[in-house]
């Protein structure tokens, strides 16, 4: 094939594919964006602090009583009322204690009216001259010390009496169990702790303020928290016991502040991550509607 031919050719091919419509991509949609301009505004300047929650009442209940723990009624978490039983020691000795001094208080009336008895007569007979006045007085101090070892049977029959009492433990206020100290079999004596007790519906939060944030964690300071069990609930609160001692250690102050807690929400014990405001600082915003979050 010459080259005439082969030009005729390509001029062909070249013409066949002019004539073929030529494809065209379908443009993207549009998207409406609304724009604002990037501020400056005042935001308040946080510190995020450690706290922890304990009841606003905590107390180590003690048997105030010696003899060996019979019963404990109540475990870690029990929920009590008022005058609820906690815990019953044996009293066995504490009441054989009891009805002896209780029978030595009533032989000491006995003896008490009978020296009551003598010094009236001892008084008649003072008076008609029957008897010196050295006896007189004698007799008459008899009569006071009559007196006054009743009295003192009578006490030690109620410090026996009480003994039994205390042989129950009972609960001084309403609240939960927090620690529980002794099991049946185990002998106590008086100032031995059986349980630990602290309010429920009633808590405060323990916050430690470094030694530079002191200022700003005064009397009336409004303070939020937060704690892992309940992620995204926040709990506010105010100041009313502000750190009055730098701890020599860590260099921080324990201020305090009080939390409702009527449902049970909470629970003493609790860590607590503590938002606490500083002052304010000038910072960029944007609209919250311009903020995207993708996993973490």
């Amino acid at each position: 094939m010459g080259a005439a031919a082969l030009g005729a050719l390509a001029c062909l091919t070249v013409a066949c594919k002019a004539d073929e419509p030529a494809k065209v991509s379908e443009p993207e949609p549009a998207i409406e964006v609304e724009t604002v301009v990037v501020a400056l505004a005042e935001v308040p300047k946080t510190l995020r602090l450690t706290g922890n929650l304990v009841g606003a009442v905590e107390s180590n209940l003690a048997a105030n009583a010696a003899g060996r723990v019979t019963e404990v009624k109540v475990s870690v978490g029990s929920r009590v009322k008022k005058g609820d039983v906690l815990a019953r020691l044996d009293t066995t000795s504490a009441s054989l204690g009891a009805a002896e001094a209780a029978t030595f208080a009533e032989l000491a009336r006995a003896r008490g009216k009978s020296a009551e008895r003598e010094c009236e007569r001892a008084t008649k007979l003072f008076e008609s001259g029957a008897v010196s006045k050295a006896e007189y007085d004698r007799l008459r101090d008899q009569c006071k010390t009559t007196v006054l070892d009743v009295r003192a049977a009578e006490l030690r029959a109620g410090q026996a009496s009480k003994a039994v009492v205390d042989g129950v433990l009972k609960s001084s206020f309403d609240g939960v169990v927090t620690a529980r100290y002794v099991e049946p079999g185990e002998y106590v004596r008086p100032d031995s702790f059986v349980v630990q007790l602290a309010t429920l519906d009633a808590l405060r939060l323990r916050v430690e303020v470094p030694e530079s944030a002191i200022a700003s964690a005064q009397l009336g300071t409004k303070v939020s928290f937060a704690v892992s069990a309940y992620p995204g609930l926040v709990w506010s609160t105010t100041i009313d016991r502000p750190g009055v001692l730098v701890r020599a250690a860590s260099r921080d102050v324990i201020a305090e502040a009080p939390v409702t807690n009527e449902d049970g929400t909470l629970l003493p014990g609790m860590f607590a991550t503590v938002e606490l405001v500083t002052g304010q600082e000038k910072l960029p915003t944007i609209p919250r509607s311009a903020v995207v979050q993708l996993g973490d």
